[in-house]
C-alpha cells in the first residue's frame, strides 16, 4: 500500500506455522490451540484496517514467525482526517432483529459487530436468563446462541424455551465442542426452526446461516 508508515515487527523463535495455517491466521475464531477464542489476531487485523494500516506475517515451520504491523505515519500538525462513511449495501434489505447470546464478552462483541455491519438490528445478552428478559421486552426475529454457557439455562435449554414461548423466532446454535455439536445436530431434526453453526466459522459462514435461517 502506498504511503508513509511506521512499522512494528514482532518475532518469536517458536514452532512456526504451516502454509494452510497462515492462510487463515487472521480469520475470526480460527485457532490451533485447545483453549482460546481465536480472536486475537483478527482483532489486531481489524484495528489496523480501521486505522488505515495493515499487517503481514512471515513464518517457517521450525524457525518461528514474524508479524509486521504498519501504521500510517502522522505528519506534524496534520489535521485528523475524517473518514467518509461507506454505505452498507445490506442495510436496504435487512431489517430483522438478531439476539446474540454469548457469555464470552470478546466473542460476543465480534459477532455483534459483524451482524451490525451486515445490516441487522442486534440485541445482546450474556446468559440464557438475560436472553429471556430481552425476548420478553423486545421483538426478535432470530436467536443466535452459544450452546455451552454457565447457569441453569444453556443454549439448548434456551432454544427449547424460545420454541415453546415464541415459536416464530428462528434459532441458530453455535459451539466449538465436538460432543456438543453432535448432540445439537441430532436435535436439529426435532426443532424445525433450529440450525447449527460450528466454531470456528468465518463471517461469510455467519452471513449465510443467518440468512438461511431467516428465510426458512
Amino acid at each position: 500500500m502506498p504511503g508513509s508508515y511506521v512499522m512494528i515487527a514482532v518475532s518469536d523463535s517458536g514452532t512456526g506455522m504451516a502454509p494452510d495455517v497462515m492462510t487463515n491466521v487472521f480469520e475470526p475464531f480460527f485457532t490451533t490451540k485447545r483453549q482460546g477464542t481465536g480472536l486475537g489476531l483478527s482483532m489486531v487485523f481489524g484495528f489496523l484496517k480501521q486505522s488505515g494500516g495493515y499487517i503481514d506475517a512471515y513464518s517457517e515451520p521450525g524457525l518461528g514467525t514474524t508479524f509486521r504491523l504498519y501504521l500510517p505515519r502522522a505528519e506534524e500538525n496534520a489535521a485528523v482526517p475524517t473518514a467518509a462513511a461507506e454505505p452498507n449495501k445490506h442495510l436496504a434489505t435487512r431489517h430483522e432483529t438478531v439476539l446474540v447470546v454469548e457469555d464470552n464478552d470478546a466473542i460476543r462483541r465480534v459477532v455483534v459487530r459483524q451482524l451490525i455491519e451486515l445490516g441487522y438490528q442486534v440485541l445482546e445478552a450474556a446468559s440464557g436468563a438475560a436472553a429471556l428478559d430481552v425476548l420478553t421486552e423486545r421483538k426478535v426475529d432470530l436467536l443466535f446462541t452459544d450452546i455451552v454457557m454457565p447457569g441453569r439455562i444453556d443454549g439448548r435449554e434456551l432454544a427449547n424455551l424460545v420454541t415453546e414461548r415464541w415459536p416464530s423466532v428462528k434459532i441458530v446454535l453455535t459451539s466449538g465442542f465436538p460432543q456438543v455439536r453432535n448432540n445439537a445436530e441430532g436435535r436439529a431434526e426435532d426443532i424445525g426452526n433450529l440450525r447449527l453453526l460450528t466454531k470456528p466459522y468465518r463471517r461469510t459462514d455467519l452471513e449465510r446461516v443467518i440468512r438461511q435461517a431467516l428465510r426458512s
